[in-house]
Order: C-alpha cells, then sequence, then structure tokens
C-alpha cells in the first residue's frame, strides 16, 4: 500500500510540474505584482509604515491561499473527470487517499511559494534560514488547513456541484476580504474587525509578517496566531479524513 502510495503522489507532482514555463510564468506574475502594484498602491497608503513589505507578505498569503484552494479543489475535479472512480479501486484505504492529497498540495504550495518568500525577506533584509524556514512552516500548516477545509466542502461537490462552487466561491472571498491580508485590524471597523478577528487568514498574514519585523502593534497576538493555524491543520485533518472515510464510498461522479 505505502509503495501504491507513494507512486501515486509521485504522479500527481509530475502531473502538476510537468510544465516549467507554467511555474516559472507564476514567479513572474507574482513579481508583477509585488514590484509593480505594490510599489504604486504603497504610494496611497501612508497610515502604514514600510508597508510595501506588509503587502508583499499579504500577497505571499494570498498566493498560498490560491494554491491550497485549487489542490483541494482537484479531488471534485477528479471525480467529474472519472478519476475518481479508479482512486477508489487502488489498494489505499480512503485516509490514506486524503492524506497523499494533502502532501501532494503541500509540495507544490511550498515549491511555488519559496522563491517568492524569499524575495520578500531579501528585499526586507531579513532573509535568514530560521526566517524562511518559519515561514515556509507556516504556509505548510496553513496549507495543510485550507486544503483539507476544501476536501471536506467536496462532499457536497457530489450531491450538488452548483452548491458546492457556490459555497467555495463565497467563502473564498470572504476569507480574503475579511482579513489582514491587505491592512491591518486598526485601520478596521468595529463590525469588519471582529469578523476578521474570527478569519484564519488574519492570523497566518499577521505571523507571517512577524517574521519580516512588522510593528507589532499592527499584528494579532502571535501565540494565539500559532494556536489557530495549528488548531485549523489538525481540525481540518480529522473533519476531512471523516468525510472521505465515511461518504466518498461509492458516490457518483457524474
Amino acid at each position: 500500500m505505502k509503495k501504491t502510495l507513494f507512486e501515486l503522489l509521485i504522479f500527481d507532482l509530475k502531473e502538476s510540474f510537468n510544465s516549467v514555463v507554467y511555474v516559472s510564468y507564476s514567479w513572474l506574475y507574482f513579481g508583477l505584482q509585488f514590484f509593480a502594484y505594490g510599489a504604486i498602491i504603497t504610494n496611497l497608503v501612508v497610515s502604514v509604515h514600510n508597508y510595501f513589505i506588509y503587502f508583499g507578505a499579504g500577497l505571499v498569503v494570498l498566493s498560498s491561499f490560491n494554491i491550497a484552494s485549487w489542490a483541494g479543489r482537484r479531488f471534485v475535479e477528479f471525480a467529474h473527470e472519472g478519476r475518481l472512480k479508479y482512486l477508489l479501486c487502488l489498494p489505499v484505504s480512503r485516509r490514506a487517499l486524503f492524506i497523499e492529497q494533502i502532501a501532494h498540495g503541500v509540495i507544490v504550495n511550498l515549491v511555488r511559494m519559496a522563491p517568492p518568500i524569499a524575495v520578500v525577506l531579501a528585499v526586507n533584509n531579513s532573509l535568514t534560514t530560521f526566517n524562511l524556514l518559519g515561514t515556509l512552516a507556516i504556509l505548510a500548516l496553513s496549507a495543510i488547513g485550507i486544503m483539507g477545509l476544501m476536501l471536506s466542502l467536496s462532499v457536497l461537490a457530489f450531491k450538488s456541484f452548483d452548491i458546492y462552487s457556490a459555497i467555495v466561491a463565497a467563502l473564498s472571498a470572504l476569507l480574503v476580504r475579511f482579513s489582514t491580508i491587505n491592512y491591518p485590524l486598526s485601520a478596521m471597523s468595529g463590525a469588519i474587525k471582529s469578523i476578521s478577528m474570527a478569519n484564519p487568514l488574519t492570523y497566518i498574514s499577521d505571523l507571517l509578517r512577524a517574521f519580516l519585523g512588522i510593528d507589532t502593534s499592527l499584528l494579532a497576538n502571535q501565540s494565539y496566531s500559532i494556536a489557530v493555524i495549528v488548531a485549523l491543520a489538525i481540525g481540518t485533518l480529522f473533519l476531512g479524513t471523516y468525510f472521505m472515510s465515511i461518504y466518498v464510498e461509492g458516490v457518483k461522479s457524474t
């Protein structure tokens, strides 16, 4: 079973990295957003010191969120392509299959995001081994949490793909908009701030910024942020494993 699972992981990784041009384009696109758009918006935001780096960290989290969301939604695509039926026939448990999907998403996320986060750290003159590994660990944990959530929601797609698409789109928009990806808690109104304080992306973004030396008065408590990120990863892992083992077996893929 372990050999089959490893082979499946290698196959998925080869499929995800079969285009060097596409991966390079994602890095180029990040650089364009960071250095071009970031420079423009920094001139407009004067209330946050060193907003250029603040924006760069948020852009890293947003990019990582998009990759993790895509990786989590692949399972639904497998069902509609007919690939899920093949996966369910492999000599691996549903739990192992879930873990393989998570491992694939984390590896893709780290490979795609390592150069961008290194660039942001270098621009901030804080590129050290500790900071790089710390930020990558944060992204890995957040990717697990986001993918686990998306894989858990994929159960809805087997009942109604339209409902699933609507929920995922709405949830993604709310998570991104009501967070500190683009602006700090101190700049939010009372209602928006309350919602943002319940958003895991807020704690992911602020913990990442702590490694960049952003003013801590703009950030959520770092200890609380670590607890939230770890709880998100563990909670969605258990939730996803449960749904995978109970509801995926025997579902209709079309």
